[in-house]
C-alpha cells in the first residue's frame, strides 16, 4: 500500500486511511485534528520509521506542497475545478461541498485528492 507523507516543521505528517497504516505498523499515536485522522513522524527518526514502515509493505511516498497542488488541478475533473476571481478553486466537502482556492486547500485534502497512480512511479 502506497501512503503519502507530507513535510510539516519538524514533521512527516499523513493522513485518513494513510495515518491508520502508518499507525498500524510504527505504534505512532493516531490523533484527530479538525475531524480528521493523522499521525506523525518526527524527521530525526525518519530513517529508521521509513525502514519500519517498508518492512511492514507499506511503501512511503514524499509529496511536495506545490507538485501536489499540481498534480491534484490536473486530475480534478473539469466539472469540479475552476477559476474565480482570478484564483484557481477546486471543490471539496467541508461538511458541505465548496469551492476552495487551490493554495488553501489543507494538508489531509491535498492527501486525499492526490492521483495515488503517479505515486511512487519509480
Amino acid at each position: 500500500m502506497k501512503v503519502i507523507l507530507q513535510l510539516n516543521g519538524d514533521f512527516l505528517e499523513a493522513y485518513g486511511k494513510d495515518a491508520e497504516a502508518i499507525t498500524m505498523a510504527l505504534g505512532t499515536v493516531l490523533v484527530t485534528r479538525d475531524g480528521v485522522q493523522m499521525t506523525g513522524i518526527p524527521v530525526h527518526s525518519a530513517d529508521d520509521s521509513i525502514a519500519a514502515l517498508r518492512a511492514a509493505g507499506l511503501k512511503p511516498c514524499f509529496v511536495e506542497r506545490d507538485d501536489a497542488l499540481k498534480a491534484v488541478w490536473r486530475r480534478t475533473h473539469a466539472d469540479f475545478k475552476g477559476t474565480v476571481d482570478g484564483k484557481l478553486v477546486v471543490m471539496v466537502f467541508r461538511d458541505i461541498a465548496v469551492l476552495v482556492p487551490l493554495d488553501d486547500l489543507r494538508p489531509d485534502e491535498i492527501a486525499r485528492l492526490y492521483p495515488r497512480e503517479e505515486l511512487c512511479s519509480a
